[in-house]
């Protein structure tokens, strides 16, 4: 194994850790919505990228299309996520947050923001300056992939 690819598995394995452990911290904060944290991500992603697929929505919080599904269902049933039939293809359904789902977003995307802008206090400026390059470089890797399915 060559130095850089070590280095890149110690990365992800870093990087893997550093995400578990900070996810936990949202759970408390998102039960006070009544949601799960899977329904969490999901109307966060929904609300960034609005007419999503289901597909498109179970990548985004990590489980199985089937699984999706009943997380929809239940953003449905509580009236903050609607369906509709792609006008293109009627065989895809796209998600929609509802008036009541905007705002339940609203407070979740700020209770995610007031989370990771705990976690990423302790960085220095430049650090932070840093990061905000890392970011880009990485946000610019995934750009064909998101959406595109």
């Amino acid at each position: 194994m060559s130095e850089r690819e070590e280095l890149l598995d110690t990365t992800v394995v870093e990087l893997m850790r550093f995400l578990h452990r900070s996810a936990p911290n949202q759970v408390g904060a998102v039960s006070r919505l009544g949601l799960t944290l899977h329904q969490f991500r999901g109307i966060i992603f929904v609300y960034l990228h609005p007419g999503i697929t289901t597909t498109d929505f179970a990548d985004a919080i990590g489980v199985q299309p089937s699984v999706a599904t009943g997380v929809v269902q239940r953003l449905v049933d509580r009236d903050l996520v609607s369906r509709r039939l792609d006008e293109s293809d009627r065989r895809i359904r796209r998600l929609d947050l509802t008036e009541n789902g905007r705002e339940v977003a609203e407070e979740a995307v700020g209770i995610a923001r007031s989370a990771r802008r705990a976690q990423l206090d302790v960085l220095s400026e430049e650090q932070l300056h840093q990061l905000r390059e890392l970011l880009k470089v990485l946000e610019t890797s995934l750009e064909p992939q998101v959406g595109q399915k």
